[in-house]
This record gives structure tokens, sequence and C-alpha cells, in this order.
């Protein structure tokens, strides 16, 4: 169990997770206080005494937290902290008094970590990624790829530093004026033509860009209630949008929160967290200044940043062998399926999902033909798709943790009411948790108001991906792993589905007839959605040769 603790500028945040033998982490506790250490003090040069007492408050309620959870806990401070004259005073009294030690990161170092904790939540270890954190006292910007930063820096750009500098922070009745804007641009112009950040990002090409911590997530909440408030908008780009916004939305939001000229008025813009209202101007122009100056188009959002890093650092200092797991995706499901399944369900489910994946394969090539043999609906598959059926077969179970009867709607609620399912879009998690809703029992249909407001195109693919998930998980009826493979073969009009036993301990082939009664009794709607007439049979590697290499006199209705 560890804790990490993260000190910035604005709020301290902290997360507990649980961490198994190969160091893959699963979040348990999550906490997160204002604190503003970085308020009261002309260019954040000095934590003032009330500030200081805050931090003592809630470093204390947060040791009490982790000590609960039985986790060590490590703290890192940023930009209010390392910058500040007293900080020596400041890192000794809270060892003192709170029993605490504190790292004071560098800006290169901070930025290093919001890099590391960004792919525990992002797919995008392969892409050339830049990131860009907007803090209460500085932003720092990473361009990474394959886990490695090739550039990073920490400016002196915080929403609270430039608040307090140009808006008037502190003074709530003060008005917005239209001067203070122009002269904070200014500034945050020069301070990126000087720094060398234009430069060095223009001079290595990223292929996506990713913002992280408070101010970015607020834009994008911001941006998320808008569309919702949209009747013209569609559900897929809405309540299922991914989290990511375009300069252009951006701008809009820049100038909504300008156009309301105090505090007051901004706490009432739907999306804004109310504590946010008094720093989100300072906040959103200095990201606006950033995407104009680094040609940014659009910008996805973490959940993950500094303190998710702090995790991965330490579980490297913890194991000498550590590796990150950079496949987010899938470590997520497994641990999602590890935290609500048994060993045998586990077992029993991932080669479930095995053999999903061996029949939508086999769906998608055609032993016994030309291409004509394949239907339309399995050349809609893609390879996500397919890894989102392997998903979906893998997680099937997890509502058996509530209880068996009805455990394929428990299941449903379970993954599209959690929080662990990392590196998936709102409408990938909505596929999944669909797959497993009508994996038994009924399945989807334009009554079910889930199903009914997806993309017409996406429907189509659930209704596929559902009708081989039903035949894959009756395929292991009795959690045995009694079959070891399925063989397709298809041609125009029909497809054969050749089941291979496995073979027991004493060298015969496994008894797998309630398998395949299961299984033939989904094959009326997988027809349905195919438009071949299915068929299964009990074949031994002598069939399986047979049907390879003499094709021609072979027939499917035989």
């Amino acid at each position: 169990m560890l804790a990490a603790v993260d000190m910035g500028t604005n709020s301290f945040h902290m997360v507990v997770v649980r961490a198994d033998k190969q160091g893959h982490f699963e979040l348990v506790d999550t906490s997160k206080e204002d604190v503003r250490l970085g308020s009261g003090s002309p260019d954040i040069s000095l934590i003032t005494p009330d500030a200081e007492e805050r931090a003592l408050a809630v470093i204390k309620r947060f040791k009490q937290l982790a000590k609960m959870r039985n986790a060590e806990m490590r703290i890192v401070a940023t930009s209010a902290v390392r910058e500040a004259r007293n900080r020596r005073t400041f890192v000794r009294r809270m060892l003192e008094v709170a029993g605490v030690e504190i790292e004071v990161l560098s800006g290169q170092e901070e930025a290093c970590l919001i890099y590391q904790g960004v792919l525990q939540a992002l797919p995008v270890y392969d892409k050339t990624a830049l990131i860009v954190d907007i803090g209460g006292g500085s932003t720092e910007f990473v361009l990474g790829k394959a886990g490695k930063p090739l550039y990073a820096t920490s400016l002196k750009l915080g929403h609270i530093r430039l608040s307090e500098q140009f808006l008037g922070l502190g003074r709530s009745k003060e008005e917005l004026k239209k001067e203070q804007i122009e002269e904070l641009r200014r500034h945050i112009r020069v301070i990126l033509a000087d720094s060398g950040v234009i430069e060095n990002v223009q001079s290595t090409q990223f292929e996506v860009a990713i913002g992280s911590s408070g101010t970015i997530e607020s834009i994008e909440q911001m941006i998320h209630h808008t569309a919702l408030s949209t009747e013209s908008q569609a559900l897929d780009s809405t309540t299922l949008r991914d989290r990511e916004f375009t300069a252009e939305e951006l701008g809009m939001v820049v100038k909504k929160v300008c156009k309301a000229k105090t505090v007051e008025q901004r706490m009432k813009i739907p999306g804004l967290p109310e504590k946010r209202a008094d720093v989100i101007v300072g906040g959103s122009i200095i990201l606006e200044e950033i995407f104009l100056a680094l040609g940014i188009e659009k910008m996805k959002v973490s959940p993950y940043a500094l303190r998710e890093g702090v995790i991965v650092d330490t579980l490297a200092e913890t194991f000498a062998n550590y590796r990150p797991g950079f496949n987010i995706r899938r470590i997520s499901v497994i641990n999602l399926a590890r935290k609500f399944n048994t060993d045998q369900r586990m077992v029993s489910a991932q080669h479930s999902a095995r053999l999903a994946k061996e029949i939508l394969e086999g769906l998608q090539t055609c032993k016994l033909g030309g291409r004509d043999c394949l239907s339309d609906v399995s050349l809609l598959l893609q390879d996500e798709d397919k890894e989102l059926l392997e998903a979906a077969t893998i997680l099937h179970y997890v509502g058996m943790f509530i209880n068996h009867k009805s455990y394929h709607r428990h299941s449903h609620y379970l993954i599209k009411n959690n929080e662990h399912l990392l590196g998936y879009s709102p409408l990938e998690i909505e596929i999944i948790a669909l797959l497993a809703r009508y994996h038994r029992k009924k399945v989807p249909t334009l009554k079910d108001e889930d199903f009914a407001t997806l993309p017409e195109e996406v429907q189509k693919k659930v209704r596929a991906m559902c009708a081989v998930m039903r035949i894959a998980v009756a395929l292991d009826r009795c959690d045995t792993n009694a079959i070891e493979h399925v063989h397709v073969y298809q041609q125009p009009e029909s497809v054969m589905l050749a089941v291979v036993p496995a073979v027991d301990s004493s060298g015969a082939l496994r008894d797998v007839s309630l398998e395949v009664w299961a299984a033939r009794t989904e094959l009326p709607y997988f027809e349905k959605i195919f438009k071949r007439k299915p068929s299964i049979m009990v074949a031994d590697e002598n069939d399986l040769e047979f049907m390879n290499t003499d094709p021609v006199s072979f027939s499917l209705s035989s």
C-alpha cells in the first residue's frame, strides 16, 4: 500500500494505491483539499503563517488517512515551496510538527514525473506526446516518447501567481478589466518566447497533446456541460464524448469566463468548480496562449498527473526489476476483473476471451473460398473492436461479486460506474458494459435506451460482438477450459465452428458435450446477425488437417 501526496501551490492531492509484486497498481482512495499555499505572497516568494497552518492541518489529516490504510506515504512539493525564501523553515516545521519529510522537486523533476503519471492513464506510450500541466505557481511542459522525456521544463506561469500579479486575486469585488487581460497576455507571450519552449516543441513534432491537473480538467468540464445543454448535439458527442477539446472550444471558454466580470458571476458558469472561479481566468488564458504559441489544435485530458508519477517512481525504487506497465488499457481491465472475480472465474473469463478472439478472427478470414464468403458485419469490425470484445469477456463475470442472480446486469453497472478502466473513452466503456449486459439472457434491442442512443454503426458492431461473445462464454459453460480452440470455416451461406477439446491428464479428449449444447442455443442469434447458417462440430487434429487441405471436397452442410 502506497500513498503519494502532491503539495501543490493551489491544492494538496493524495492518492492511495495497492501494488502487487510486479508493480502493477490500482487506485484505492483519493483525497483533495484546497490549501492555497502560494496565496498572500507577491510572486509566491514566501509561505505565509496562515498558509503554513493550513498546510499542517491538511498533511496531518492525510497522514491519518494513510495510516488507516497502512500505506507508506511519500510527499513531494512543487512551485510554492521550491520558490519560497522560507522553504527550509517550512520543511523543517513539517517534520517537527507533523512528523513527515517533504521532497522539494525541481521544475524538471516535476515535469518528468507528470509524464510518467500520464502514461499510466492514456495509451500514448508509443506516440510523441506533448504534456502540459498548469498549476498554481508554474506550468510544466514535457515532450516524451516510449517512456523517455525528450524535453522537460517548468515555467513560472501559474494561475495563482498570474491572477495575483495581474487580475487582483483576493479582491473578489473588483471587476475584471480588458486592460488587465491584455497585460496578462503580453506577459505570458514574453515568458513563452524567452523560455525556448516554442523552439524545442517545434523541433520535435508531437503526435498528441495532453493536458493534466485542475485548470485543464475544469476547462474540459465547462466544455462538456456546454455540449450537454445543446439540444442539437448527438449523444456520442456529449455524454459519451472523449475527454478532449479543440482550440475553438477552448476559445469559447475563455470568452465566457472573461465575459463574467466578477468572481460571483463566474461561480454560476456550469461545470466550473466554485473554488476555481477566482483563478480560472488566469488559467484559461495561459492555456489559450500555449495553444496559439505551440500550434495545438486538440488536447486530450489525463486524469493522472504528478501524484501517480510519484507512485511509479516509488515502485521503481522499491522493486529492483520494475518496469512500468504501459499497456494501461489491458492492465486496468485485468485489475478490475481481479477486484471482483475469484481465481476460477478469472481463469474462465480469460479463457472465454481467448475463444471469442479466435471466433472473431476466424470470421474475418476465409479458409474455404474467396472474400465473398465473409459477411458484411465481419468486415465492419476492426482490431479495436476485437480489443473491446476481449475486455468485455474478461469482465463479464464481475457482477457475481454482488449476486449470482442477474449478475449480467450487475456487471453492466460495475463496468459503467467505476474509475478503474483507464485509457478507454466513455463510448468504449459504454460498449464494454453493454456487451457484459447482453452476454446472456436478452439480446440488445432498441428498447434499451443505453443501446438505442448509440450511433447506428456502433449498434451493428455491438450486436455482432455480442453474438460472438455469447457463443464464446457458452463454450466454457462449466468453467473448466474443456475446449482448447475454435476454428471457423465459412462459405457464402454457412459457417462451421469446429471446436477442439482439450486433453486431460490421461491423454484422452475432454468431454465437451455440455459446452457444445450451450453454444448451440446461441446460434439463432448468431445467424440473425451474420446472415449465415451456423453449426458446431467437435473436431480433432485429423479433422482439422482434412478440412484445411481439402476444402473443395469439404462441405459445411455435410
